[in-house]
């Protein structure tokens, strides 16, 4: 829990919509400024799949998705520095299809962790020439996981690029990786 301060305009906002009678102050924000949407898991695990990182919230991934244009909530600005781990999902059912589009590309920086999850319910394997990180000798089971750290830069559209081992290269992986600054 954190404290804040705010303004008398603020106290009496909060308090003239509920806090103090039942509700918390972050009740009363959380209704306010916040709003949730039910979605099947099915479209949530496609949804965060068109993320760029574990930083990419469902928000930012549909504004991005839907072409809505202005900037996501202030309050929640992106990092400055990027994250040790970037977090992908195979999405379930991609079998032999493409991972991600290039359009919903990973966008890494050497040095980081890229972990893979494998949300299908069939083994897959990226497919490097070494670079942004070195051939795996082991497919990512259904369930599991599996990292690997970007130790080079990868422009993204490099031929025939990432894709899946086990399927080949229309199974393609987009992902571009930049120098750390």
């Amino acid at each position: 829990m954190k404290s804040i301060q705010v303004d008398g305009d603020v106290l009496a906002y909060l308090q003239t919509h509920g806090m103090n009678a039942g509700h918390s102050a972050s009740d009363v924000l959380r209704e306010a400024l916040f709003h949730a949407i039910d979605i099947d898991d099915d479209i949530f695990n496609d949804l965060m799949s068109l993320g760029s990182g574990p930083n990419d919230s469902a928000n930012a991934i549909l504004r991005r998705e839907l072409g809505i244009q202005g900037h996501a909530n202030p309050a929640n600005p992106p990092p400055v520095n990027p994250p040790a781990r970037i977090d992908f999902h195979i999405p379930a059912g991609t079998g032999t299809a493409p991972w991600n589009t290039h359009d919903s590309a990973v966008e890494g920086v050497v040095g980081q962790t890229l972990r893979i999850y494998n949300d299908d319910n069939v083994p897959h394997r990226p497919h490097t020439p070494g670079v942004p990180f070195p051939h795996p000798g082991a497919d990512i089971a259904p369930g599991t996981f599996a990292d690997y750290t970007l130790n080079n830069v990868f422009n993204l559209d490099t031929n025939p690029g990432l894709y899946d081992h086990d399927t080949g290269a229309d199974a393609r992986f987009w992902i571009s990786v930049r120098a750390a600054a």
